[in-house]
Formats: structure tokens, sequence, C-alpha cells
């Protein structure tokens, strides 16, 4: 088990020179008890941030109090990092395998904050607002208010690893080749993702623990909620890829992402493409993969409100009996 401590956490950015907290063979499973951002950098402490929001203080985690005396550098996010985990023998050019076996709450509750020049619509609103939403554990929802109940589907927002020194120092708010803030929602519990290994190690993190979340994230957050989160890391030895991938049971999934949506897109489809014609040998050409990304694969905003937007590609996997 991997704690979210002082020494363990990190404001939002991927150094690339950070000695890593905890070292494993390639096939170890880890669980990573992970702290959600919300209230760390409120003024007035997590503590007293979420007694305001009706949070007894016997259930606030007391870890947010303690990573909230870390130095924050200039240009990282407001998120909690945790990590880096060095994978033995993940080498640059190779691929990261992460198996994400359990997200579990790690409090009954989460929060959703918004506010003036915040999300899609930085114009809709006048004043900020904090939502405390309540987990039901036994019907897995949260309670929304006026009879809405949100379903619980728990996932980490930020999963990534160290870039290539040359990108200098790189904030963990933007999404990028080497994952991070994806905010990609069905990374739940059953599903892979595939990340390039650009540093001896790969050096996971992981952080931004979410509850529940729509696609596009467009009021600026989720249900942000701490999580615990258990993967198995597998290296991949020349299975190099560009950009993220993932994979559920129904599906496979190819993602762009760009500060500009029409570029997120264009990355996203040719990912698509490039996948089509690899998977099945190249009995399918470009322009077979081109025209079934058309007519039958959706291609999602992920995430429309961390500067650089992710689209994900769904290629539903009963397209390719067999395969």
């Amino acid at each position: 088990m991997l704690k979210t401590t002082q020494e363990t956490a990190i404001w939002g950015y991927f150094p690339t020179d950070r000695a890593p907290v905890l070292i494993v063979d390639s096939g170890t499973v880890v669980r990573i008890d992970a702290v959600n951002q919300s209230g760390v950098s409120a003024a007035q402490g997590p503590v007293a941030y979420f007694e305001a929001l009706g949070v007894p203080a016997d259930q606030v985690l007391p870890e947010l109090a303690e990573v909230a005396k870390n130095p924050r550098p200039a240009g990282s996010s407001g998120h909690i990092l945790t990590g880096p985990i060095h994978v033995r023998g993940a080498e640059p050019g190779d691929v990261l395998e992460i198996r994400i076996l359990d997200v579990s709450p790690r409090v009954p509750y989460g929060v959703n904050s918004t506010g003036p020049g915040r999300g899609v619509c930085g114009d809709l609103l006048d004043t900020a607002s904090d939502r405390l939403l309540r987990l039901d554990p036994s019907n897995r929802y949260y309670s929304f208010g006026h009879g809405i109940k949100v379903p619980f589907k728990p996932f980490a927002g930020i999963t990534g690893v160290a870039p290539p020194t040359s990108a200098g120092f790189v904030s963990a708010n933007p999404p990028n080749r080497w994952g991070g803030n994806l905010d990609f929602r069905d990374l739940v519990a059953g599903t892979t993702l595939y990340l390039p290994v650009f540093q001896p190690g790969a050096m996971f993190y992981t952080g931004d623990t979410h509850g529940a979340q729509g696609h596009g994230e467009v009021d600026q957050t989720a249900v942000e909620h701490s999580m615990a989160f258990t993967a198995q890391f597998i290296v991949r030895k020349g299975a190099s890829i560009e950009w993220p991938r993932a994979e559920s049971d129904d599906y496979f999934w190819c993602m762009g992402i760009d500060a500009d949506l029409d570029v997120a897109l264009q990355i996203a489809v040719k990912e698509a493409v490039g996948y089509l014609v690899e998977v099945t040998g190249g009995a399918l050409t470009t322009a077979d993969a081109y025209a079934l990304c058309s007519i039958a694969v959706d291609f999602v905003v992920a995430e429309a409100v961390d500067g650089n937007k992710t689209i994900v590609a769904y290629i539903a996997k009963s397209l390719l009996p067999g395969r």
C-alpha cells in the first residue's frame, strides 16, 4: 500500500527528477490511498472548509492538512499527486500497462466546486458554489437534491507518467501524451490504460480522484472525492505508442489531446484509423478504417476544461469479432 503523506505527495506537476516513493517489479499490484485536492488550498484549511459544508471534523482525512504544508511550485496546478512509482524494466519507448482493479471511497462524500470564470461557460454564474454530495454506500449513488440520484462511478482523474525531459516544467492541469489529467470518466475498475514511457521506470503518478463525472466536466470539477486506487503495473517492452490508449471489455479507446478541439479530434481520428489497420493486420486499409470510423465509431469530448482537451474514440470490440 502507498499512502499519501507529505513525503509521497506533491502539488500538481510532473517532475522528471523526483526520487521514486515506491519501486516495484512489472506485474505488481499496488493500492494507493489517494486524496482529492478539494479543501486543501482553502484559506481556512481543509477541516474548516469541510465543516462549513456540514462534514464532521472526524470525517476529514488528516493527511489533507499535512500535504497542504508542502511547498507549491510556481506554475503547478491545485491537484495533489501521489508518486512517483518506479516500475522496474520500463524504458523510454516502452508502454506502461495499468490494469485498474479497484477504486473505492475513503470518505462518504465529495464536492463539486464552480463559479464565475470557471468551466466552459465562465460567464454563466455570478457567485462561487461549493456543493457537498453525500454518498449512499448501499445504493451507490450521490444525493444531488430535488430527488436526483447521481450514480457512483469512481475513477482517477489523473493517471500519468513522467514526461520527457525536453518538455521542461509540466503542470498537472493539461493532459498530454504522458496521460495526466485525462478526466476520462470510463477509466473505472476493470479497464486498462496504456501510456507511453518517457523516463526510466515510467514514474507513475495519480490523484484527482472522482466519484462521478459527465463527459466534458463542463463546470470545471466533477464530484471531487478521495479514493483508494488499486492497479497492476505491467511493462510492455517495445510496444511503442504515441498517445494514451485504453480498453474495457466492450471498447478499445484511442485518445487525441490538444488545446485546439479540432486538432484533438484529428489526432483521435488518426489514432483510431491507425489502430484499426494495425489490429486487423492490414486487412483494413487506411481508407477502410477511415470510413469505419465515420459510420461506426463515436468520438467523445472526455474533458474540455483543463487547457488541453481530450477526445476519445470509442471503437466497439463487437466490430472486430475474433480480435
